[in-house]
C-alpha cells in the first residue's frame, strides 16, 4: 500500500475516533446535567407543593376550629371567634405567597388542583363568617376540601413520580 495513502487513512481513522468521542462525550454530558436539572426542580416542586399544602390545611385546622367554636362541628376544642379570623386572615396571606411558587414551578394539573382546593377553603370560610352558618353547608364543604386536598396530592404526586400507590380514602365518621 502506498505510505500516503496508509497515513491518510490513519489521520482518517485519528479524526473519526476522534470526532465519535467527542459526540458520545457530548451526549452523555447533556444527559448527566438534564437529569441533575429535572432532580434540582423535582426538589423544588416538592418544596413549593408541601409548602403550599401546610398553607392551606392550616387553613382548614382554622376553619374546623371556628366551625367547632360556632356549634357546626362537635369534634374538637373551641377557639376565641375574633382571633381565630384574624388567624385565618394571615394564614391565607401565607397561602398566597406560597401559590406563587406553585405557580412558578408547578405542572398544570397539579396547579389546577391546588386552586381548587384553596377556593373551597374559602368557600368554608365564607360559610363561617355568616349570620348564621348552615352546618349541613359546611360540613358538605369540608368534605369537599378534604377531596379536592386529596386530588392535590394524587396530582403533585404523579408530578414527582412517586409510585407508591394512590392515597388511602378518608374515614367521614369522624367528622360528625
Amino acid at each position: 500500500m502506498n505510505p500516503i495513502v496508509a497515513q491518510a487513512l490513519t489521520i482518517a481513522g485519528v479524526l473519526l475516533g476522534s470526532a465519535a468521542t467527542f459526540l458520545v462525550t457530548s451526549a452523555t454530558e447533556r444527559t448527566r446535567w438534564r437529569r441533575a436539572q429535572s432532580a434540582r426542580w423535582d426538589d423544588k416542586r416538592l418544596v413549593a407543593y408541601s409548602e403550599y399544602a401546610n398553607a392551606v390545611k392550616q387553613m382548614v385546622r382554622l376553619c374546623r376550629r371556628i366551625a367547632e367554636t360556632k356549634g357546626l362541628l362537635s369534634t374538637g376544642q373551641a377557639i376565641e371567634l375574633e382571633p381565630a379570623f384574624a388567624a385565618l386572615a394571615e394564614a391565607e396571606t401565607l397561602r398566597a405567597a406560597r401559590w406563587e411558587t406553585v405557580l412558578l414551578l408547578g405542572e398544570p394539573a397539579t396547579i389546577t388542583a391546588a386552586r381548587a382546593w384553596s377556593e373551597q377553603v374559602w368557600q368554608l370560610e365564607r360559610i363561617l363568617r355568616a349570620e348564621d352558618p348552615d352546618a349541613e353547608a359546611f360540613l358538605d364543604g369540608y368534605r369537599s376540601a378534604m377531596r379536592l386536598r386529596n386530588e392535590f396530592y394524587a396530582q403533585a404526586r404523579a408530578d414527582l413520580d412517586i409510585t407508591s400507590g394512590p392515597l388511602p380514602e378518608l374515614n367521614w365518621k369522624s367528622l360528625t
